[in-house]
């Protein structure tokens, strides 16, 4: 649950549990792995990441948990806006995804006050955030063909 979580343990993790090393990950950022290693020690042993090296490292780890973590803390939600471009699919297809989603997603969000449980909480969870992610790709999507920037893929 991201509200039981420190901001420590999410650095660390963003800097210990990744697919590159240290080294890798401090030489995309600009800084010694020395430095980095200390940035996410866990408890008083560890120093203060400066504001200034927190999106380089979310940007070189591909985890942005610590985003997510501080706009949950603050009352808002974090959701990634998805690329968007007009390939085959037309826009009735996408209405109709939003729609089935939403259906979807008020289904199972009755399911989780019939029955709440961990299952139809992680449920209903999952499918709001969906909706969210169409949500915000759909006003891109709109942003984007109203200023006629539309980007083609075949």
């Amino acid at each position: 649950m991201r509200h039981l979580t420190s901001i420590k343990n999410i650095l660390y993790s963003t800097i210990h549990r990744n697919k590159k090393t240290i080294e890798q990950i401090a030489d995309e950022i600009g800084i010694s792995a020395n430095s980095l290693y200390r940035y996410g020690l866990e408890g008083e042993s560890g120093t203060e990441i400066p504001l200034s090296r927190l999106y380089p490292l979310m940007k070189a780890t591909n985890n942005y948990e610590l985003l997510k973590h501080l706009a949950y803390l603050s009352g808002y939600v974090c959701i990634r806006i998805p690329r968007v471009s007009m390939n085959k699919k037309d826009e009735i297809d996408l209405i109709d995804d939003y729609q089935d989603a939403t259906i979807l997603s008020v289904k199972l969000l009755k399911e989780f006050f019939k029955n709440p449980n961990q299952d139809t909480f992680n449920n209903a969870k999952d499918s709001l955030a969906k909706v969210m992610e169409y949500c915000a790709s759909n006003t891109k999507y709109v942003e984007k063909k109203i200023t006629g920037q539309l980007e083609m893929e075949l």
